[in-house]
């Protein structure tokens, strides 16, 4: 799989002992198909792995839209946000087109949460 995108994330809470990693990596496989993989779990662990595919690259954007909301709920859910850690892409790449503005931009303390 070509690597294209990668996001990371971490949630930190040393009060609940909450150590959180959060990884989205977007690609192309060997058919030209889009592939989005999510690994995430506890910093320090092996974790979990979950792979997404698709010749529609639409379908890939929401599945990374619908997950980064979803760590945007972190706070209320495991006391504590996920700040961004990692942003990698390769040259030419448009991010903006797979990494929601208004959804990152929470991400940052931009928006409204």
């Amino acid at each position: 799989m070509d690597n294209l995108l990668t996001v990371a994330f971490e949630a930190h809470n040393a009060e609940k002992n909450h150590h959180r990693r959060y990884q989205i990596t977007v690609g192309r496989d060997l058919l030209d198909d889009w592939t989005v993989s999510i690994r995430y779990g506890r910093i320090g662990q092996d974790g979990q792995q979950k792979r997404f595919a698709s010749p529609k690259a639409e379908e890939m954007r929401q599945v990374i839209s619908e997950r980064l909301r979803r760590r945007l709920s972190a706070t209320t859910r495991i006391g504590c946000a996920y700040r961004m850690t990692r942003l990698d892409m390769a040259p030419g790449f448009d991010s903006g087109a797979w990494l929601p503005g208004e959804v990152m931009a929470k991400f940052f303390g931009q928006g409204d949460q």
